[in-house]
């Protein structure tokens, strides 16, 4: 006697699409293309605020200048504007920043602090740059210092950044890696101001003044975003085709279950 088979063997039952384990991995995909999707949007953010601050330096640079010693000067408000000192150089404190470069080549930035006129108040001036002569590392190429009172036009800026160095300068030392501007002041017993007024201008010293335009690093943060978008979207891509494949799998498996189901 024939016996009607009623029942589906157990690798043909139906597939669910998605069970705990595909649902993990769906939460966990969310969760990635939420994450790096928030990270490009956040440097897309650090880039609009670094537009903005170069837009508000350029009309600084375009405002009339400040002076030195009669206008109040704050770093924070005033960074990057037009300003100029009257005062005498005290050439007995020039001091020189090396491994600093200015059209590819390597040599010194010349810093030396202004004594404000009818002040004891000193501004440090970085005032040019001079090239390095390799065979006498020590060699400072000449260069014009004013003499007695002069007047010094430029830009407000922040004091030179500070590079990583092994062994610290003396406190003394003429040609130097980095200044920090309050033990300078302390060390020569000085009142110095908190900024630096980068001198401007062609004015046959000898000093190089072709200044870099402050690099903001936008692109940098358009490349980032490009690449948090790039991931969000890879992410999105892989989790629909794997949610697609899991449906048709469990199509499938339906199909194959409804056939062996149905009596013949």
């Amino acid at each position: 006697m024939n016996k009607e088979i009623t029942s589906v063997p157990p690798q043909f039952r139906a597939v669910r699409a998605l069970g705990p384990k595909e649902w993990l991995i769906v939460v966990l995909g969310l969760l990635v293309i939420a994450i790096t999707c928030a990270l490009g949007f956040w440097q897309l953010g650090r880039a609009h605020e670094k537009l903005a601050l170069h837009a508000r330096m350029d009309a600084r640079e375009k405002a009339a200048p400040l002076r030195i010693g009669h206008d109040h000067v704050g770093l924070t408000t005033d960074a990057w504007r037009r300003a100029r000192a009257d005062g005498t150089y005290d050439t007995g404190l020039t001091i020189y920043l090396q491994n600093r470069q200015q059209n590819e080549q390597t040599g010194f930035w010349v810093m030396t602090p202004l004594k404000l006129q009818g002040s004891d108040v000193y501004v440090m001036v970085l005032r040019g740059w001079l090239p390095r002569n390799f065979q006498a590392m020590d060699l400072i190429a000449p260069y014009q210092t004013p003499q007695g009172l002069t007047q010094v036009d430029g830009l407000i800026a922040p004091p030179p950044s500070e590079w990583f160095s092994f062994f610290s300068d003396p406190p003394n030392a003429v040609i130097r890696q980095n200044v920090n501007l309050v033990k300078f002041a302390a060390y020569h017993h000085i009142t110095l101001l908190p900024f630096v007024l980068r001198q401007s201008g062609d004015l046959h010293d000898g000093l190089g003044r072709q200044w870099p335009a402050p690099n903001m690093g936008v692109s940098t943060n358009y490349g980032y975003a490009a690449q948090w978008f790039g991931m969000s979207a890879t992410g999105v891509i892989l989790l629909i085709y794997f949610v697609a494949w899991r449906l048709r799998r469990a199509r499938a498996g339906r199909g194959q279950v409804s056939r062996l189901a149905t009596p013949h």
